[in-house]
């Protein structure tokens, strides 16, 4: 009896959801389709995000070499404007919006663009949105083209007109779109670009955010007229309230958040702006961390290994260089039963159904080579790269693809849509003079207090007390950042836990000892 009640407890998964789990550290967002990971995001406290951010910045400096020009808009490097970041609305607007979204937009001709130092002066004060945020050794990528994003619009402020997403394909519903913006006026002075997910909605939706963008922007310029450059004058949501406005929709069955506090930031959030969908968010109450309920720890770790094994006992192996990224696929230990090209045939097209997958989840961008098994039947080869093609629809990365070559080779070109996994939680390692990558500090200390979490909440004896060995840079993360999270499993479990330092072990070893 016992043991059928155990399996009553099961996780029971919705067709798509979206897990949220919060911590003083980092905030996680899981999109989950049947229980599998399809997408993930992650942002840390210490990474303040500042991408659609905008600011009141000043020319600090002229590059008519390369025509750009640096703009000090108050942060340690100073923003990277490039001519068409101020004159070319196209090349901006496939950095701001996915696919989905962009509408036609007349394209300006290179030749025809003016230098940089006609159009932006030395000590001049603009306003400026990023694009991109800092990366290496490179400041943030700015643009003039600011805009404000909501669910269903994007105001842009300094580009009359209105402009209609390229997947709203019915006539009809553009017209009425049209319509409906049409009578509040004003376009004309501040235009807007509308949203794929605006399609079908009514007209009190569409006004009320249209009035709210115009609203906000108001507040920003005065913001902005009442300080001096550099200043920030808006800043954009955090990562939680971003994918609620960008991914939560109708087809997502339930949204699970951790926290109360977060719980009702996104209620009131949602009350503002889609109060249809407040029924789906769910507070979760269980004991076990909600990722480690879901078994997302796994899933997530798998984000970063090179191999990515395949149902059929086939693999993938994803090098990412930086200048290309190579998925390379193998039948591994997968022999089949019909031949050679039947079992490159079936491994080819389980691959062509779970690449797609991991450029989504690892946000890989730039150019990528994908190298297939060989076949000889040209059948086979074209019924890959149809299941390839249909597999990319679901990204809303704007995605270009090259039939698949004789040799099995396919060739493409992905834009990335954030930052890296990558880059955000691991570093150069030190171990293999930068060869490869190991966790960064931060993610190790934050990884071994979840252990720890999850040492106590799985003892069938209420463990009390457990001694922590651990390398002496991830102890004194542990005591000195990750602090407010051993705070809250001690309170949690009732228990003590002691760390101590080892410098035998290796920076990823954590040995917990029950005391």
């Amino acid at each position: 009896m016992i043991r059928s009640q155990k399996k009553e407890k099961k996780v029971q998964h919705a067709a798509k959801e979206m897990l949220v789990d919060t911590s003083p550290i980092e905030t996680r967002v899981a999109v989950l389709e049947k229980g599998e990971l399809v997408d993930f995001f992650m942002e840390r406290k210490s990474r303040v995000h500042y991408a659609g951010s905008i600011y009141k910045g000043r020319v600090s400096a002229i590059l008519q070499g390369i025509d750009a020009a640096f703009v000090d808009i108050g942060m340690e490097k100073n923003g990277f404007l490039h001519v068409s970041d101020v004159i070319d609305k196209d090349s901006v607007m496939k950095e701001l919006l996915s696919d989905d979204d962009a509408p036609e937009i007349k394209k300006v001709r290179r030749g025809g663009l003016p230098k940089i130092k006609e159009i932006l002066k030395v000590g001049e004060e603009r306003m400026v949105q990023v694009v991109k945020e800092a990366m290496g050794t490179k400041g943030p990528r700015l643009t003039t083209f600011v805009s404000l994003p909501g669910r269903y619009l994007v105001l842009t402020p300094y580009d009359k007109g209105l402009g209609i997403s390229r997947r709203i394909t019915d006539k009809n519903e553009r017209k009425r779109i049209r319509d409906i913006i049409a009578k509040i006026g004003g376009v004309e002075e501040t235009g807007c670009i509308v949203r794929t997910v605006a399609e079908g909605r009514s007209d009190e939706e569409l006004l009320s955010e249209y009035k709210y963008l115009v609203n906000l922007w108001k507040t920003i310029k005065e913001r902005a007229d009442r300080h001096k450059a550099p200043f920030t004058v808006y800043e954009e949501y955090g990562l939680v309230l971003r994918m609620i406005r960008d991914i939560f929709s109708k087809d997502v069955t339930r949204l699970l958040v951790d926290t109360k506090e977060e719980h009702l930031r996104i209620m009131r959030f949602l009350k503002a702006y889609m109060p249809s969908l407040r029924d789906k968010v769910k507070l979760y109450k269980g004991k076990t961390p909600l990722f480690q309920k879901y078994d997302l720890d796994r899933q997530i770790d798998g984000i970063f290994e090179r191999k990515v094994p395949l149902k059929s006992g086939g693999y993938l192996i994803i090098e990412q260089t930086e200048g290309v990224v190579v998925v390379d696929v193998n039948t591994g230990s997968f022999v089949g039963k019909k031949g050679l090209e039947q079992t490159a045939f079936r491994t080819n097209m389980e691959s062509a159904e779970e690449i797609p997958k991991q450029l989504m989840l690892r946000d890989i961008g730039g150019i990528v080579i994908i190298d297939f098994i060989d076949m000889e039947i040209k059948e086979h080869r074209d019924k890959i790269s149809r299941a390839l093609e249909n597999a990319l629809k679901r990204d809303k990365a704007r995605i270009s693809v090259r039939g698949i070559s004789q040799f099995g080779v396919v060739e493409m070109t992905r834009q990335r849509m954030r930052k890296s996994l990558e880059g955000a939680s691991r570093i150069e390692c030190p171990y293999c003079a930068g060869k490869g990558m190991i966790k960064s500090v931060e993610t190790i200390a934050i990884e071994a207090a979840r252990r720890i979490d999850k040492k106590f909440g799985a003892s069938p004896k209420k463990l009390k007390h457990v001694n922590v060995l651990l390398h002496p840079d991830i102890h004194d993360a542990l005591i000195y950042d990750q602090a407010a999270m051993l705070g809250d499993i001690q309170k949690k479990f009732r228990c003590k836990i002691e760390l101590n330092a080892d410098k035998s072990l290796h920076v990823e070893d954590v040995i917990i000892e029950e005391r």
